[in-house]
């Protein structure tokens, strides 16, 4: 497969594959977005036209539907560079990766809680659950693999959506995805991570075929819909998001293919690749952000709009400031730990979610020579 550089030409040594990154930022962002809601109209209307808008307004911006775009680009981005072989020192360098890079920022991210008086558990009430989730994944691909290897990929596939509908089972009337706790969510969003890692090995047999313009953003057009239309149904019928989610990832596994066949082909470089870099940390501490607005009380003495603003704006400040000083350098670390001499080598940065963030996380392909 030809890999470019961020100016579309081949790179001998740091390359990503478009747009894995910026797909990421978007995604953090929204479920920045789903968090934080639209400054208008929050309260309840009468006429029909101000109903809609405020139904629509409820379901712009669907959170968990971006955790499981989150789970398909990080199964894909853990799996391309391992599609061929995992070996017995790969995975022990594998772990060290994974670990020294997801662990340390969420570690401080729940010491960082503390003194903000935030409710920052690992699962329950927490934007942290798809992080749980990724991590068993981390530490089950080598098994998954060997599965694969056993049974192909047809019965592994078979296998995780019929233990995924027996989880949606054991409490089908559940209206949130974690809902089914860390002993059973993750195997609810086990087929999500496996269309990724199934996409990875299709990557060279569809990249050859062109997507134009008018299709990538049809679409892009049809997951936004799709993904309002499941937050709907979620409020409003029996068909709540554990039932949803899965299926709304067998879609967004199609159109993740057509983004990468459509920037492959066009040789663009998408607009939030290196903004990309910092979804991790704009999933993992969106919510301190908005904590910094109330533990000072400033939030009871501006208008809505102001203090939509505001959010925003710490949001997005905590952010940054949490990538440069420890994610960043959580990420160099782990690259040192998992360092192997004298050979190429494709490196995800960790997934993350926002889950509920963006939770998961998607993570950047990168090519990088050992050095």
């Amino acid at each position: 497969m030809k890999i470019t550089d961020q100016t579309g030409r081949t790179a001998g040594n740091v390359s990503r594959i478009p747009p894995i990154s910026s797909l990421r930022f978007v995604l953090a962002m929204w479920v920045v977005m789903g968090h934080l809601g639209i400054p208008f109209l929050q309260e309840q209307q009468r006429g029909p036209l101000l109903w809609a808008l405020r139904a629509f307004r409820n379901n712009a911006f669907n959170g968990p539907a971006a955790v499981m775009v989150f789970f398909v680009i990080s199964g894909f981005c853990i799996h391309f560079p391992n599609r061929k072989e995992l070996s017995v020192r790969s995975w022990k360098l594998y772990y060290a990766r994974r670990y020294v890079r997801i662990l340390i920022p969420m570690a401080a991210a729940l010491a960082l809680a503390v003194p903000l008086r935030m409710r920052f558990g690992l699962f329950n009430g927490s934007i942290l659950w798809s992080l749980v989730c990724e991590e068993i994944y981390y530490f089950l691909y080598p098994s998954l693999l060997f599965l694969r290897d056993r049974i192909g990929w047809r019965n592994l596939m078979t296998l995780a959506w019929v233990l995924a509908l027996l989880t949606a089972l054991t409490n089908p009337t559940a209206r949130h995805y974690p809902s089914f706790g860390p002993a059973l969510t993750w195997l609810l969003g086990l087929p999500c991570w496996l269309l990724g890692c199934r996409l990875a090995e299709r990557l060279e047999g569809f990249q050859s075929k062109a997507v134009s313009s008018a299709q990538i953003w049809c679409w892009r057009s049809s997951a936004y819909v799709l993904s309002v239309t499941v937050s709907a149904l979620d409020f409003h019928t029996p068909l709540t998001a554990p039932w949803m989610l899965d299926a709304f990832a067998v879609f967004a596994a199609f159109w993740l293919e057509r983004e990468i066949r459509y920037y492959h082909a066009t040789g663009h470089l998408p607009p939030f690749e290196n903004l990309g870099e910092a979804s991790y940390s704009i999933y993992l501490t969106h919510t301190h952000g908005f904590a910094f607005l109330f533990l000072f009380g400033f939030s009871s003495r501006l208008s809505p709009s102001a203090a939509w603003l505001a959010q925003m704006v710490l949001c997005l400040s905590f952010a940054g400031a949490f990538y440069w000083l420890i994610e960043r350098p959580s990420h160099r670390f782990a690259r040192r730990v998992g360092k192997q001499p004298a050979r190429v080598r494709v490196e995800s940065s960790a997934a993350l979610y926002a889950s509920e963030p963006s939770t998961s996380g998607g993570d950047m392909l990168q090519t990088e020579s050992a050095d």
